[in-house]
This record gives structure tokens, C-alpha cells and sequence, in this order.
């Protein structure tokens, strides 16, 4: 088992690598390039292309997250999972950044999103093998941190650099961040163990929709934000790239202070309530966004909602680790990660839905649905949070064994 700083760095360095390419992909370079390939049409046409990335991430994160359940049974080593996910995302970023056409786009962010959760659903898996129960709590606060600090990096690349530029470095990053924990991630378990299917309860449906609705809200404000720059009228301040990806750089700093907050306070106390705090300061954020326009306002919106983000992350991250059974960790993490991805694929085509049925086409009117959507969201997650079995929430002395 790890506790040591350098040894938790280890383990959560890859989090910060893929955290960086989906903060630079999903929070301005797909929102950039289809304004760059289809101008004023490019709000509505984002809906069906991150609806389709996020379909094919579903199938690809669950059919890894199986076959990753199946080489630690017989002991084998899970290498090649993350070699061939990681080979095809480096192949697959700068495609998506070069490419000239809307299908070309379309299929880069595919390949990406095959590559990606190819990686993603063995190091889900691997990550509780270090951690036993009282570790959990303050590795999901290191996660938790990787995840905002890579979002920043890759927010902040894809903002400032050039896309030729992001084609190389990008890839790079991620790449890199593998290296110091591959030695913990790809060995096989000490010993051999069965496996067994995962068995959905209605406890873990009640895990499942909080999640969801949270990470739908938080996914909509990703995809959202950039067209709410532009019709902001910010231009004194700056490109509206740069504008979008500076506020996502200090939403998610802001969220490694929120995990540094939660891992230092609230090692002992209920996850539930944490993830309420959360999700209800990232709620007032998005009623900022809704009612107000202007630097300031992005400013002061973007450091409460990073805040209560990474308080949300962390306390997350532990309560899902507790409720998986560990015969079956993969897979039933790539379930569990269905509510980030399902939400990748249904917060733009709700907001796309509503805005066509309400006549809403600009960019101003479309973000503030899609910011008014959200808050709703935010609001029942909270609700249904209290649902969950206070056990899921607790610090565990020894790893669940469900």
C-alpha cells in the first residue's frame, strides 16, 4: 500500500496527463475548431459532435473495463491496454487538432475517445489495489487535485499555443505523465483472483443518477462556456479563446485548492455532505454566469465554482472506490464512469433540443439555457445524494470486500 507523497505522485500522475487532454479538448478545442470550420453554425452542431464522441467512449470504456477484470484474474499484465490507448490517442490529438473538415473532426474525436478510455478503465481499476481503506479518502484528494491541475494545463496549452503546436505537446504530456507510476499500474496482482459479474443494485443506481446529474451540469458549463464569452462582449479582454481557456485554468486551480481543503479537513467525515458543499457553490457559480455578463463576473464565478469542484471531486471519487466490488473493479468502475461520460453525451443535445424548440440559436441566449439547465441539475444531484448508504461515505479501515 502507498502513503508517501512521492509514491501517491506517482500513482496519480497519469489522472493529471488525461485530465489535460480532456481539459483542452472538451473546454476549448473542440469548441474553437468547429467555429473556425462552421461559424455562426458551430452552437447546434456542437451537440451532435461531442454526442457522438461520448457514445463511442461508452462502448469502449465498458469492453475495456471487462477485459482488464479478465488479466487480473489469470495474473496477466495489463500493458497493453494502456500502450494501445495511449498510441491511439497521440494519434488521434493531432488529427483533431489539423484536420480541415467536419467528418474528419467527427472521426479524430472518435479515435480519441477509444484511445483515452482504453487507458482510462484499467487505471481506475489499479489505483484502489494501493490504497486501503484509510488511504482512500486522502488518495481521492490527490486525484482530485491531478484532475484540476491537468485540466488547467491543458486549458492553458490549448488557449495560448498554436494547434500545431498543441498537436505535438499535448501527446507528449500525456505520454510523459505515464512513465512514473507505469511500474505500479501495469504489474500484475501478487496473487491470482476470480472474477465475477457486476451485479447493478439499486443503491448503485441511486450512486449512478447523483453522479450523473452533477457531471451533467459540469459538462454543460465545459461546452457552454466558450460560446458565453462570445456573446458576452469581451473582446477589450482578449481573444474569446483566450478568454474561455483563462477561466477554465482558474476554475480548475481553484478546484486543487477545493481538493487541498477537502483532503486536510475532512479525512474523517461524511463524503455526502462534502459532495453537497460542492455541488451547491459550483451551483451558485453557473446563477452567476445566468444573471450577469462581464470580466468580473467570470472571474468571481470561476473561482467559487472551481472551490466547490474540487470538494465535489474528492469527495466523489472516495464514495465510488467503496461501492464497487472488488471482483469485478473494472468493470463496474467503467459503469460507475458511465455518469461522466453519459453526460458528455446528453448535456449537448439537451440544451441543443431545448434551444431549437425555444427558437434559441445565439450564443448568449444558448449559454444562459444551457447555465439555467444546469443549476437544475445541480439541484436534484444534492437531493439525491442523501440517498446513498452512509457506508459508501465513510472512511473504511480496511478495503471493502463487497
Amino acid at each position: 500500500m502507498l502513503s508517501k507523497p512521492t509514491e501517491m505522485l506517482r500513482l496519480s500522475a497519469f489522472w493529471f496527463g488525461i485530465q489535460a487532454v480532456w481539459g483542452a479538448v472538451l473546454g476549448v478545442i473542440l469548441q474553437a475548431r468547429l467555429v473556425a470550420l462552421l461559424g455562426a453554425a458551430a452552437p447546434p452542431s456542437y451537440a451532435l459532435l461531442a454526442a457522438s464522441g461520448a457514445a463511442v467512449a461508452i462502448l469502449a470504456q465498458i469492453l475495456a473495463g471487462m477485459r482488464a477484470d479478465r488479466d487480473q484474474a489469470v495474473q496477466r499484465s495489463r500493458a497493453p491496454l494502456y500502450l494501445i490507448g495511449i498510441g491511439l490517442a497521440c494519434i488521434a490529438l493531432p488529427l483533431l487538432l489539423l484536420l480541415q473538415s467536419v467528418i474528419g473532426l467527427l472521426l479524430a474525436y472518435g479515435l480519441l475517445q477509444i484511445g483515452m478510455n482504453l487507458a482510462i478503465a484499467p487505471y481506475q481499476a489499479a489505483i484502489p489495489e494501493y490504497l486501503a481503506g484509510a488511504q482512500r479518502r486522502a488518495g481521492s484528494a490527490w486525484l482530485a487535485g491531478m484532475q484540476s491541475l491537468g485540466n488547467a494545463a491543458g486549458a492553458t496549452m490549448a488557449a495560448l499555443l498554436s494547434g500545431p503546436v498543441v498537436a505535438v505537446l499535448l501527446p507528449l504530456l500525456l505520454a510523459a505523465s505515464f512513465a512514473p507510476g507505469s511500474g505500479l499500474l501495469t504489474r500484475p496482482p501478487s496473487s491470482p483472483r476470480t472474477t465475477r459479474a457486476f451485479r447493478l443494485e439499486r443503491a448503485h443506481l441511486d450512486l449512478f443518477g447523483s453522479r450523473a446529474l452533477i457531471f451533467l451540469a459540469f459538462y454543460t458549463l465545459l461546452g457552454y462556456l466558450y460560446f458565453w464569452v462570445l456573446g458576452a462582449s469581451l473582446e477589450g479582454l482578449g481573444a474569446p479563446r483566450r478568454i474561455a481557456g483563462g477561466a477554465i485554468v482558474l476554475f480548475t486551480i481553484a478546484g486543487a485548492i477545493g481538493a487541498t481543503i477537502a483532503g486536510r479537513f475532512a479525512a474523517r467525515g461524511d463524503a455526502r455532505v462534502l459532495a453537497a458543499i460542492g455541488a451547491g457553490l459550483f451551483a451558485g457559480a453557473l446563477a452567476l454566469l445566468f444573471v450577469e455578463k462581464g470580466g468580473a463576473t467570470l472571474l468571481l464565478a470561476s473561482l467559487i465554482g472551481g472551490i466547490g469542484w474540487g470538494l465535489f471531486l474528492s469527495a466523489d471519487w472516495s464514495i465510488g472506490v467503496n461501492a464497487v466490488p472488488e471482483q469485478a473493479r473494472a468493470t463496474a468502475l467503467g459503469v460507475w464512469n458511465l455518469a461522466v461520460v453519459l453526460p458528455q453525451f446528453f448535456a449537448p443535445l439537451l440544451v441543443g433540443a431545448l434551444g431549437r424548440a425555444l427558437g434559441l440559436s445565439g450564443d448568449r441566449s444558448l449559454s444562459h439555457l444551457a447555465f439555467g439547465i444546469a443549476c437544475l441539475e445541480l439541484f436534484v444531484g444534492i437531493l439525491w445524494l442523501a440517498r446513498l448508504p452512509a457506508v459508501w461515505a465513510k472512511e473504511l479501515r480496511q478495503a471493502p470486500t463487497r
